[in-house]
């Protein structure tokens, strides 16, 4: 308890010494509150201007046309450009637009003025609903107003310039590639026809298959050459038996005046030899092998046929007989087998030119047959190079036809609208500075001044106020108090100073309220403070 009433005395007493000491509040307050008011008072008004725009980023042909057309997403590219609106290139766009650029000479200038525009300009959004504002503060309503609805309309031609944009350059890259494909598939191609004209007899497919090829000739020229093992042997079994036969009995031989017409068993095998050979001839040359080997035959029963007819013709000579026997003397068997041995020969000769062909055949395909894999190699790689072309092509083409139909949509209608819901307008009552707070700051500042110089001096040069405090000060012991003489003197005094400080603070606060009313009735006062105080 005793604490308390000690702090409450030493309260009292710094009280009692800024009381003492209240000449510094009025020098404080006439110093400092009209050089501040005036200065206040001074400032240029400062008009603000601001709009509300709502971007609507919904559209009815983005859910029809998915899966056929490409769509960006409008919301971000609408924070994009809000994002960059700012920047120095539309800043600088923003101030020719508004005539700005001709009040500076210098870039320092200039580098100021784009500066003072990024601080001025407001740009506020709300993610949930898509309402952008943007505000602007100068000393021109006029400027103000201008400035806003140039960063209103910028913003908007930004935002539809850079879908367009964005699909333009979309389509442009799309073409360029189309081009581009186009050329290296011609080339692909005309490489892929080239290679199969120089390659078309070696080219790998089914038809043109060298390894079953030459298996094929391989067989058949074994089989070949089976064959003229077996037409040998028979061969050469039908000229051991031809050995052993005579070709006549020895009996009697034809009348020599009757041979040149007699019949012989020639004859009919002369015609069906001169009727083979014209038949062969219709299909081969003279030099053909079978031609060559059916003549052969034919001069050989040419020659036989004269022989017998000489041998038939000297024993009817030596006998005088020329018609009992006829041809009885001539031996069939003997014929028989001569025939035999002519055929076999003839096919010993075909299958000989048969099997010469299949092996320069089967040579040639076994100096091919190493190239193949390089040529089928090369060939795959062709058709690779030429499949991936084209698929890159076709899938381009694709691209580009989706771009097509965007583009259309977008023309049709487009992705984002823009709102104006409150458009900017000129304004009639500046919006600042806020003088009243100014005032105020100024008058508080001007009174705490005082009161904090007032504190120091009480503590600096301080005054014995009570007993107690000599007490407490010095240590000295006191024993009782006594009046001042001129005590009438001293408190008419204290009278006198203390109307001075109310007279003072009273004509402070008096300039101050005319002030608030001065910036009130000439419409000086902030439109937010007024609108609440009416």
């Amino acid at each position: 308890m005793l604490g308390i009433q000690e702090a409450i005395e030493q309260a009292l007493t710094y009280v009692k010494g800024v009381w003492i000491k209240k000449r510094y509040i009025i020098i404080s307050t006439w110093l400092i509150c009209p050089i501040g008011w005036a200065y206040v008072a001074s400032l240029p008004d400062q008009y603000a201007s601001s709009a509300r725009l709502f971007v609507d980023t919904s559209s009815l042909l983005r859910p029809l046309l998915r899966g056929l057309a490409v769509y960006n997403n409008p919301s971000e590219q609408v924070n994009l450009v809000a994002r960059t609106l700012l920047s120095r290139p539309n800043l600088e766009k923003i101030a020719r637009e508004a005539d700005l650029d001709i009040t500076v000479t210098t870039q320092a200038e200039m580098d100021e003025l784009i500066n003072e525009m990024r601080k001025g300009i407001k740009l506020n959004s709300t993610a949930e609903q898509n309402i952008y504002n943007i505000s602007y503060n100068s000393q021109s309503p006029e400027l103000a107003q201008k400035i806003v609805q140039i960063t209103l309309n910028e913003f908007v031609e930004s935002s539809l310039g850079s879908n367009r944009q964005s699909s333009d350059s979309a389509e442009e890259f799309i073409n360029r590639q189309i081009e581009e494909y186009e050329q290296r598939l011609e080339e692909a191609e005309q490489r892929l026809a080239e290679f199969k004209v120089s390659r078309i007899d070696r080219a790998p497919g089914s038809s043109r298959d060298y390894y079953s090829q030459l298996q094929r000739q391989v067989s058949d020229l074994q089989a070949t050459e089976l064959r003229l093992l077996e037409l040998t042997s028979q061969l050469n079994a039908a000229k051991a038996q031809l050995v052993g036969e005579a070709p006549v009995f020895g009996l009697a031989a034809p009348d020599s005046r009757v041979a040149p017409s007699v019949n012989t068993r020639y004859d009919n095998r002369i015609a069906a030899l001169e009727s083979r050979i014209d038949e062969l001839l219709i299909q081969y040359t003279e030099l053909h092998p079978e031609v060559v080997k059916t003549k052969g035959m034919l001069d050989n029963l040419y020659d036989e046929r004269e022989q017998h007819i000489k041998s038939l013709t000297d024993v009817a000579e030596e006998t005088g007989s020329y018609s009992q026997f006829g041809n009885l003397n001539q031996n069939p068997v003997y014929q028989e087998l001569k025939l035999t041995v002519a055929q076999y020969e003839s096919q010993i000769a075909q299958l000989t030119v048969r099997a010469t062909q299949t092996r320069a055949k089967i040579n040639e395909l076994e100096r091919i047959v190493d190239l193949v894999p390089q040529i089928e190699a090369e060939a795959q790689g062709l058709n690779r190079d030429y499949e991936i072309t084209r698929d890159k092509y076709l899938e381009l083409i694709g691209r580009r036809e989706q771009a097509e139909l965007s583009r259309k949509a977008e023309a049709t209608s487009d992705d984002v609208q823009f709102r104006v819901i409150d458009p900017p307008t000129l304004p009639t009552k500046p919006s600042g500075p806020n003088r009243i707070l100014y005032y105020s700051m100024i008058l508080f500042v001007g009174f705490g001044a005082g009161l904090g110089i007032a504190f120091l001096v009480s503590q600096v040069n301080p005054v014995v106020l009570s007993p107690s405090q000599l007490v407490g000060n010095f240590g000295i012991p006191v024993f009782g108090k006594v009046s001042h003489i001129n005590a009438q003197e001293i408190a008419k005094v204290d009278r006198r100073r203390m109307l001075v400080f109310a007279a003072s603070s009273l004509a402070i606060v008096f300039i101050f309220i005319g002030l608030v009313y001065a910036d009130i009735a000439y419409g000086r006062l902030p439109i937010y403070l007024l609108e609440n105080l009416i």
